[in-house]
C-alpha cells in the first residue's frame, strides 16, 4: 500500500508511541487526524511537528472510551478529507494493582480505554473504510498479552492491563477475518516496554 496522500486516524497520539506513528507517517506524506484528551500543549507541539512535513493535519479532543466521542474523532476525517485510509488505534492506560486490590471502576477504565476504545473507533470508521474496499486497521496490543509473563512482567499487578491487550488480540484476529473480503487488512503491534510517560513512574 504507497501510503503518501493517504489519510490517517491516529487515537492518542500526543505523546509517547502514538506520537511516534504520526510523525513517521506525516515523513511519508500522510495526511493525518491526531487526537488527544487531555494535555493540550503536547498535542499542539505534536501537531507543529507533523504540519513541518507539509501534510494536511488536524488535531481532534476526544475521549474515545466514550461512544460518542470516537464518532467525532472520525466525523472530522470524514468532513476534512472525505475517507480514512488507515486506523491506528494507539490509546491506552496502565497501571499497576493486584487483584486483591483491584476495584471494579479500576477494572471498568482499564477496559473502557484499551478495549472498548479500538471497538468505538472501529465502529465508525468502517462503514466508511468498506464503502472504498481498502484500508488499514492496526491496533496497539502489548507485548505482555503474547509471550510468557515472567519474561516480561517480573513484578505482580499487571492482571488487567494483561486481560485488556488480550482482549485486543482477540479481537484483531476476528476483524482481520471478517474484513479480508473487503480488503481491508487488520493487524496488531505488541511493543514492549518502550521509555514513554505512560510508565515513567511503574515498577519495573
Amino acid at each position: 500500500m504507497d501510503v503518501k496522500g493517504r489519510v490517517a486516524v491516529v487515537t492518542g497520539s500526543s505523546r509517547g508511541i502514538g506520537k511516534a506513528i504520526a510523525v513517521k507517517l506525516a515523513e511519508e506524506g500522510v495526511d493525518i487526524i491526531l487526537n488527544y484528551v487531555r494535555n493540550h500543549k503536547a498535542a499542539e507541539d505534536t501537531l507543529k511537528l507533523v504540519r513541518s512535513y507539509e501534510v494536511e493535519t488536524y488535531l481532534v479532543k476526544a475521549d474515545v472510551s466514550v461512544y460518542e466521542e470516537a464518532g467525532k474523532l472520525i466525523d472530522t476525517a470524514i468532513k476534512r478529507f472525505g475517507r480514512v485510509d488507515i486506523l491506528v488505534n494507539n490509546v491506552g492506560i496502565f497501571f499497576t494493582r493486584e487483584l486483591t486490590e483491584l476495584t471494579p471502576e479500576d477494572l471498568d477504565r482499564m477496559f473502557k480505554v484499551n478495549v472498548y476504545g479500538v471497538f468505538y473507533t472501529v465502529m465508525h470508521a468502517l462503514p466508511h473504510i468498506i464503502e472504498r474496499r481498502e484500508g488499514v486497521i492496526i491496533n496497539i496490543s502489548s507485548i505482555a498479552s503474547s509471550v510468557r509473563l515472567s519474561k516480561c512482567i517480573p513484578s505482580p499487578g499487571r492482571v488487567a492491563y494483561v486481560a485488556a491487550k488480550s482482549a485486543v488480540n482477540g479481537f484483531t484476529k476476528a476483524l482481520a477475518a471478517d474484513l479480508a473480503r473487503y480488503n481491508i487488512r487488520v493487524n496488531a503491534v505488541a511493543p514492549g516496554l518502550t521509555k514513554t510517560e505512560l510508565i515513567s513512574n511503574v515498577p519495573i
